[in-house]
């Protein structure tokens, strides 16, 4: 299986079509057709059900589908990083956030210190927590900023900004659930957050305030991002746990509210491989955060 093979056959599996994957790759629908079906014989696997309209990816396609968007995103990143290293006038550094992080912290921040004396041009990356760490242990990304702090030895990492997670829904829910208290989380019925890195911390602090996460959580309902849960929220019809760094517009205009004082704390952590220096990075980064409203 070479390069070109894989970016064809992610092509036609995020498409559903081999036209379509053909036209966003410059190539002839036969050219796709003819590759996916060497690769298919190559190894002796169906990798798309052809009987309907649309292709469907097999459970043999899946698994390479998964592993090939990968590679490819990983590759990216590498040229990319190559791409930073151009001359020494050129070189920047390019920082791997978690997705609260990017979506909610670093560009604004970034945005704040870019005026600062002799401030280089700064690229970030969006990935899950995994991702971030892999990309700074390979060397992908100089620098990562997630809510886990890292626990290998070869990390170094120093907290820059805080936030908190809060209990919060439509105005109609707060009406109806007064000012409930961890003792009084479970009466409230289906409780809502994000399936995702934070999930520890969720747990860990309803375990600690003794609710069995089993019983509050809302079963049929499971999302991976923040904005997907305030989304969700703001329709009204359950409370549930959000950054408040990510709801603050909702919560200024009234379209959610929070619900008692119930909070968990949420600390972003810079991280590094040991041998590079982000202390003074770090430190633009902490003061901004303080400017724009963080601790």
């Amino acid at each position: 299986m070479n390069f070109e093979q894989m970016k064809i056959f992610v092509a036609a599996a995020q498409y559903g079509s081999f036209t379509i994957a053909a036209e966003k790759l410059g190539l002839t629908q036969s050219a796709v057709s003819i590759s996916v079906k060497k690769l298919e014989e190559r190894h002796g696997v169906t990798l798309f059900d052809r009987s309907g309209r649309r292709l469907a990816v097999t459970e043999a396609g899946q698994v390479l589908l998964s592993e090939a968007e990968r590679i490819l995103r990983d590759v990216e990143l590498t040229i990319r990083r190559l791409e930073s290293r151009r001359t020494p006038e050129d070189r920047y550094p390019i920082v791997a956030c978690s997705p609260n992080a990017y979506d909610f912290w670093m560009p604004a921040l970034v945005s704040r210190i870019g005026g600062a004396k002799d401030m280089p041009r700064i690229e970030l990356l969006r990935g899950a927590d995994d991702e971030v760490k892999a990309w700074v242990m390979r060397g992908t990304a100089d620098v990562g900023v997630t809510e886990i702090a890292p626990s290998h030895p070869q990390f170094r990492h120093l907290g820059v900004f805080d936030d908190r997670l809060v209990l919060a829904g439509a105005a109609s829910v707060a009406a109806a659930a007064g000012s409930p208290s961890w003792s009084t989380l479970p009466e409230l019925g289906p409780i809502l957050w994000e399936e995702s890195d934070l999930t520890p911390l969720i747990l860990e602090a309803l375990g600690a305030n003794g609710i069995d996460a089993r019983r509050i959580a809302y079963k049929s309902l499971r999302l991976a991002s923040t904005a997907a849960v305030a989304a969700a929220l703001e329709a009204g019809r359950c409370a549930g746990f959000v950054a408040e760094r990510a709801v603050r517009h909702a919560l200024a205009t009234g379209a959610l509210a929070r619900l008692g004082r119930i909070e968990i704390p949420l600390r972003y952590w810079m991280f590094s491989l040991r041998e590079r220096e982000i202390e003074a990075f770090a430190s633009l980064v902490a003061k901004a955060a303080q400017g724009s409203g963080g601790s």
